[in-house]
């Protein structure tokens, strides 16, 4: 009687420890299936946050489970994209999505996402190569005082809408500091222009005076003239030293040739000289105290350097 007892206890038993086990198992699978619907319902909506927690939560209730760890990962390299696009570092991102696009068995929304940004970075990167060649041409037209040209070159890229998206906001404010610098060049310029205008008008007026006062003084010159020309010929070369003064061909330490005063094969002018000054003025160097053939060859050693005369003098001139 008492085996029988004991028979059925221990049936009892295993059939409650059975149960309980079944009832867990069942429970832990509604509790992974529940967290990986969550999961994807997270990614339809653009919750990648909540969406990475789900898919972990589904882990945990099925350890090593491929699915869940496969969208898990899929969802992290996306996000990563994401995030590298904001920065603007377009090569990252683009290697991220075509991970997200490559997924087998991954999250179908997001090998969609991911190919549909793999297309705008393409276009993207096109526009910032035509547009960083633009910019340089600007930079070149500036620095051979072009102002104009360099500002008319710059107003292509202002005008285009594509260029003021964030993607190229680098670029952006590297144009807005050019254009700056071109319309400080142009007043700068022009200011020059209008100072050698007044400068014409006094000379001329000067020189006007200057007529009249020796077409006064001309008759007294000329009473003595004989007098003052017999006591200069001592002072005065003779013949042979003045024809070798004639052939002398030779040059001194002082001597400028023509090629240092040009720039790119053309004379570098006054006016030109003018506004260098004030350019190294305004960039904290002395230009007062430097003679025109040193403001010349600062004018060749910025171009030669392909750097800007602002620039050149605060590196170099300071």
């Amino acid at each position: 009687m008492k085996k029988w007892v004991w028979v059925v206890a221990t049936l009892v038993v295993a059939l409650l420890i059975g149960g309980y086990a079944y009832s867990n198992h069942h429970a832990t699978a509604k509790e992974y299936q529940a967290a990986m619907t969550n999961g994807r319902t997270a990614l339809t909506n653009k919750d990648y946050t909540q969406a990475e927690s789900y898919f972990q939560n589904a882990m945990k209730r099925r350890l090593n489970d491929k699915t869940a760890q496969t969208y898990l990962t899929q969802t992290q390299h996306f996000v990563s994209g994401e995030d590298a696009l904001d920065a603007r570092k377009f090569s990252r991102a683009q290697g991220r999505y075509q991970t997200v696009k490559d997924t087998k068995n991954g999250a179908k929304v997001l090998i969609q996402r991911a190919t549909k940004r793999l297309k705008q970075l393409k276009v993207i990167q096109a526009n910032v190569k035509q547009f960083k060649k633009l910019l340089k041409q600007a930079a070149s037209e500036n620095q051979a005082l072009n102002y104009g040209t360099s500002n008319n070159t710059l107003d292509e890229l202002f005008n285009n809408k594509q260029f003021q998206k964030v993607y190229y906001k680098d670029l952006y404010t590297q144009a807005l500091a050019l254009r700056k610098a071109n319309n400080a060049g142009q007043a700068s310029s022009s200011s020059s222009a209008s100072s050698q205008t007044t400068a014409s008008s006094s000379a001329s007026s000067t020189t006007t005076s200057s007529s009249k006062a020796a077409a006064t003084s001309n008759s007294n010159s000329n009473s003595n003239s004989s007098s003052s020309s017999t006591k200069n010929t001592g002072a005065s070369l003779t013949s042979s030293e003045s024809q070798a003064a004639k052939n002398y061909k030779g040059s001194n330490e002082y001597t400028v040739t023509k090629k240092q005063k040009e720039l790119n094969g053309k004379t570098i002018t006054a006016s030109q000289i003018s506004l260098a000054r004030k350019t190294i003025n305004a960039a904290g160097g002395q230009a007062d105290a430097m003679s025109d053939q040193d403001i010349r060859v600062a004018l060749q050693q910025a171009d030669k350097k392909g750097m800007s005369l602002t620039k050149y003098t605060q590196q170099y001139l300071k």
